[in-house]
């Protein structure tokens, strides 16, 4: 590992119309280290997150106070565009793609090839035309470093949710000035084998010396992928140590701030049977756009939780908007 730290995020404080959700936030990242960063929803991690990538929601808001060292130089990020050119990249949990553009012009979208034609070298550079064969070129060469055999030139809103993560990944990883990679909750809508393809590709990425920044809830994921893990509690520090130093119920108990008992978890196992059902569904289907259900029975019983599992965009949602009437 290299000696001097990738990123140092030294002593950060952060207040929302006077309420501190960050406070003296001190660790840093080496370059090819990945580090977890946990915590509960509210902890602070976006918020540290959006500091980093200089969103404007923490210019709009008074800044922050504290330092952000990156290559050992002090910087100030005030926008996406600063945080991009000193190499910082970022998948954020909601995608950030752009459904009618094939995957090769996602990939290398504002850092497209063009080439130069007999109006451009008259005219300028601004009237050159796209050099559609690099474009897909470059951008399959990006999906082959992480293993995705994705054709480069379909329409993104025609893939698998899965896919569109590795799309967002593979963007970034196009970037020939890449130094950290931040990645929000990137497994949320992928199934386990994807996951799993997912955690070896990110392995693969920080083995070039590539520093990542993984935020998730899903702790199997933190033990196995993460060197080290810091936790954010309450906008308070409360842990960084190496992963092999810790446990999963240390973490989880640090996130949570009080030591977790087997025997307080909920019975799971209990019968409902014989009570009441208070919803009966059947042959369900809704018309929501980009979530259609079709043909879904089930049935509730009193005092009962049902629970609904699915990927993204699979029909959860739909579900419960078709009971309350909101679509067709």
């Amino acid at each position: 590992m290299a000696k001097q730290a990738l990123l140092h995020f030294k002593n950060v404080k952060k207040s929302f119309s006077g309420n501190v959700v960050l406070s003296g936030v001190d660790f840093e990242i080496f370059p090819g280290q990945i580090v977890a960063l946990a915590g509960e929803n509210g902890a602070g991690k976006s918020t540290l997150m959006n500091i980093l990538f200089g969103m404007n929601v923490i210019q709009e808001t008074g800044g922050y106070e504290g330092e952000i060292i990156f290559e050992g130089k002090p910087v100030k990020v005030q926008s996406p565009e600063d945080a991009m050119a000193l190499g910082i990249g970022m998948v954020h949990q909601e995608f950030m793609l752009l459904p009618g553009f094939t995957v090769a012009r996602n990939i290398k979208l504002n850092r497209e090839n063009v080439r130069p034609n007999l109006v451009s070298r008259v005219a300028g550079k601004r009237f050159e035309l796209l050099d559609n064969p690099r474009i897909v070129e470059e951008a399959s060469g990006a999906l082959h470093k992480l293993g995705m055999e994705i054709n480069p030139e379909v329409t993104v809103d025609k893939l698998p949710v899965g896919h569109m993560q590795f799309v967002e990944i593979a963007r970034e990883i196009d970037k020939s000035n890449l130094k950290l990679l931040v990645l929000d909750e990137p497994t949320a809508v992928l199934t386990e084998s994807e996951a799993e393809r997912f955690l070896k590709c990110i392995r693969q990425v920080a083995d070039e010396g590539i520093a990542v920044i993984f935020i998730s809830h899903r702790l199997d994921e933190v033990m196995t992928l993460a060197d080290s893990v810091v936790i954010l509690r309450d906008g308070q520090m409360v842990f960084d140590e190496k992963t092999k130093n810790t446990s999963k119920n240390q973490i989880a108990e640090l996130m949570v701030g009080r030591k977790l008992e087997a025997d307080s978890m909920i019975n799971v196992n209990r019968s409902f049977e014989n009570s009441d059902i208070i919803l009966d569904i059947e042959h369900l289907s809704v018309s929501m756009p980009g979530e259609r259900t079709k043909d879904v029975s089930l049935k509730v019983r009193r005092g009962e939780i049902l629970g609904i599992g699915g990927l993204a965009g699979h029909g959860k949602t739909s579900i419960s908007n078709g009971i309350f009437g909101m679509y067709p």
